[in-house]
């Protein structure tokens, strides 16, 4: 017990013994939370909640969006994605940057601005099934959503 209670204060940053712990950068815990906190569980629940809106945005693509050919991508241009998007989410840039990052969307462009880029093609990178099969999986690790 004397020895658990030696450990929390080096690691209370308020307690006179605290010391700060040297970090690796490439260490697998810089920068994150420490495990079984409620910061983890906050920040776990904000990553299913982000998966979840790169989800529906990819949805939004598959449903609206056009194949010039059978067996092509689908696509649709940014002005109408937004058009239809913001109805669901104020964060269609965000997550089509995020979206794309993750390798689910595709665009030119660094950033994309209401108006200027309103001719930008969205490509959906995913497949159908693919899509289907990552909601399925997004639905069966997060119960609760």
């Amino acid at each position: 017990m004397e020895q658990n209670v030696a450990t929390q204060s080096k690691d209370d940053v308020y307690s006179k013994d605290f010391t700060q712990k040297k970090m690796d950068k490439s260490s697998s815990e810089y920068g994150r939370p420490k495990p079984g906190t409620l910061t983890e569980q906050r920040a776990k629940k904000a990553a299913a909640h982000v998966h979840r809106e790169m989800l529906t945005l990819c949805e939004v693509v598959e449903d609206y969006g056009k194949q010039e050919k059978e067996g092509d991508p689908i696509r649709i241009t940014f002005g109408r994605l937004f058009t239809i998007y913001v109805n669901i989410s104020d964060k269609v840039v965000g997550t089509l940057l995020r979206a794309r990052k993750h390798k689910m969307i595709d665009f030119e462009g660094e950033m994309l601005f209401q108006k200027r880029d309103d001719h930008v093609i969205i490509t959906l990178l995913l497949s159908g099934a693919q899509l289907k099969e990552a909601i399925r999986a997004h639905a069966a690790a997060n119960p609760k959503e």
